[in-house]
């Protein structure tokens, strides 16, 4: 019998009236962004993405953005810069402040292959052995079959020059001669491999899957450290009162990273959350649980549980059905170990099929590639939806207001009619159930 889903699982819990909101439109907000696993620069993904996707946004619509250029500080751990939205009635700036590991990730990313192959041997045996793939594949079992493709190839890779290079050797007499043409085809097929899997996403997924695992038990005191920093980011930003709402948003395992540093931020100094512009927590793509669901993440629980009981943070988790690499229809909070009931105010979780948001012709060309549909989330829509990103972040709305359950009923209800609302703002829906603000 197939276990009872939660409001909140099933994407229809509401939410929490006793979460703090703007109580006009927002103007200027603040965002805190950590990216997900990956080497580059944001002006190389993050940030380019962004203006790409905006000017893309902005061109089937009556918008016009302002985008500044990339400001780093000085030890290069963060960046910034803002983002203004306008259309006829509102303007919204965003200033942003995105919190970079990728230096972290870089050290990962410069392995070599030998040393990439030994290190995925004991982090297999651990996902098998702790019971983690199981877990896994119980939640989500689709992210499953991307989590094998590197495993996979790279054991793949290293068996076919292995039996290769003993085929080879057999063909030679001698001591000498087999064991130095064994070893040249064993070396050239290796070799071949590894420069397959840099140009392929193989190591990207391989590393990302051991990264993964490492920081879920505690194996990483580099990012433990750099979660410190972010920490103190983050109650910089909510102490501040120049903003009218901040955003800590987190995107794919930079979802981890977020909750991570919103949840020692709150150890360290939970009254900062009251004390400026409302805050929200949001998740995007979000991977957390290759981290919780391994028994040995006692941390990593911790700090999950710590968002989700908090009333000070308002979490919302965005989840897309044709993303792979997302927990798809998934309270976090219960692979942390909170009971799968209603009685939490966090996370508040909204699922969307990516073919709502996206035309039949964008789906079918992107539908196979699995990163770029794992990145929808923070891209523009070409189709109107509750879920925006652009209006998420520089949208006059508050994001709870965005989050209602009225607004996103309201696609399915009025389908046409919403559809037609290029610029699917709050105020084009004038019979919507409004909300207190406290």
């Amino acid at each position: 019998m197939a276990r009872k889903r939660s409001l909140r699982s099933n994407g229809h819990q509401p939410v929490s009236p006793e979460f703090r909101k703007p109580a006009g439109p927002v103007r200027r907000r603040r965002i805190v962004y950590i990216a997900g696993y990956d080497p580059r620069p944001p002006e190389g993904t993050t940030y380019d993405l962004l203006k790409r996707e905006l000017a893309r946004y902005c061109e089937a619509r009556p918008l016009r953005f302002d985008l500044s250029s990339v400001t780093h500080a000085p030890d290069g751990e963060t960046a910034s810069w803002t983002l203004a939205l306008e259309a006829e009635g509102w303007r919204c700036e965003a200033e942003y402040l995105f919190l970079r590991w990728d230096d972290i990730v870089a050290k990962d990313f410069a392995r070599g292959f030998p040393e990439r192959v030994l290190r995925c041997i004991p982090a297999l045996i651990d996902y098998f052995a702790s019971g983690l793939y199981s877990r896994m594949r119980r939640a989500f079992h689709r992210a499953v079959l991307l989590w094998l493709y590197p495993f996979v190839a790279i054991a793949g890779i290293f068996l076919l020059a292995i039996t290769a290079g003993l085929w080879v050797a057999e063909q030679f007499s001698g001591a000498f001669g087999k064991g130095v043409a064994g070893m040249a085809v064993f070396l050239a097929i290796a070799a071949a491999g590894a420069w397959l899997t840099r140009h392929t996403f193989i190591q990207h997924l391989a590393d990302l899957w051991c990264f993964l695992r490492d920081f879920g038990i505690g194996r990483r005191p580099d990012m433990e450290a750099r979660c410190e920093r972010f920490a103190n980011y983050v109650l910089d930003a909510v102490r501040r009162d120049d903003a009218d709402e901040t955003i800590l948003v987190g995107h794919s395992y930079g979802t981890m990273m977020i909750i991570e540093a919103v949840a020692r931020a709150l150890d360290r100094d939970e009254a900062a959350f009251s004390s400026g512009a409302p805050v929200s927590a949001l998740t995007l793509g979000s991977c957390i649980n290759t981290s919780t669901l391994h028994p040995r993440s006692g941390a990593r629980k911790a700090a999950v549980r710590r968002v989700a009981e908090t009333k000070r943070v308002l979490w919302a988790e965005i989840q897309g059905r044709q993303d792979m690499i997302n927990y798809y229809r998934d309270d976090p909070g219960v692979a942390a170990g909170l009971p799968d009931d209603d009685d939490r105010a966090n996370p508040v979780v909204r699922t969307f099929s990516l073919r709502e948001v996206l035309a039949k012709t964008t789906y079918n060309r992107f539908s196979m590639n699995y990163f770029r549909m794992h990145f929808q989330t923070i891209c523009a829509n070409d189709e109107s939806h509750p879920w925006d990103y652009f209006l998420a972040v520089a949208g006059p709305d508050p994001l709870a207001d965005r989050l209602s359950l009225a607004y996103w009923a309201e696609r399915r209800k009025n389908a046409d009619y919403f559809l037609r609302q290029s610029v699917p703002v709050l105020a084009a829906f004038p019979n919507l159930p409004q909300t207190p603000s406290i």
